[in-house]
């Protein structure tokens, strides 16, 4: 068995000190009975975890306008990109990764409100091409 130091007696004595025997029993059994981690979590309080961002409402948005398109975020972000080219005759160089990229990508062309237009007449044009045209047999 080891012996206490002077600092470790001194900082037991800091903690417990205003605590009765029967007290101080119960909590020394209840250290050796669970584990660090255990104790700690008991006694602390739990951390503060940062809250999150919220999204760009442009971005959201887009998701939205865009759920009908079947397909993962870099697709429709390519179709975007490609749609807002051709209706606004510019050709535009982007490769984004996904809708959030293209979105700042294409910020710096143009405004929300056309970047917004631009994924609602996509839907749009999507619809009237292929919208009632597949049937299954």
């Amino acid at each position: 068995m080891k012996k206490l130091d002077a600092d470790g007696a001194k900082a037991l004595k800091a903690a417990l000190k205003s605590r009765t025997r029967p007290e101080l029993k119960k909590a020394f059994a209840l250290i050796r009975a669970h584990e660090d981690r255990t104790l700690l979590a008991a006694v602390l309080p739990p951390k503060k975890r940062a809250a999150k961002r919220k999204g760009d409402p442009l971005v959201r948005e887009l998701e939205q306008t865009l759920k009908p398109i079947m397909g993962p975020a870099q697709e429709k972000a390519d179709l975007l990109i490609e749609h807002i080219a051709k209706k606004h005759r510019r050709k535009l160089g982007f490769q984004p990764k996904g809708l959030a990229d293209a979105t700042r990508q294409l910020r710096t062309k143009f405004s929300d409100q056309q970047i917004s237009a631009g994924a609602k007449s996509l839907v749009t044009q999507l619809a009237k091409l292929y919208g009632d045209s597949e049937t299954v047999v």
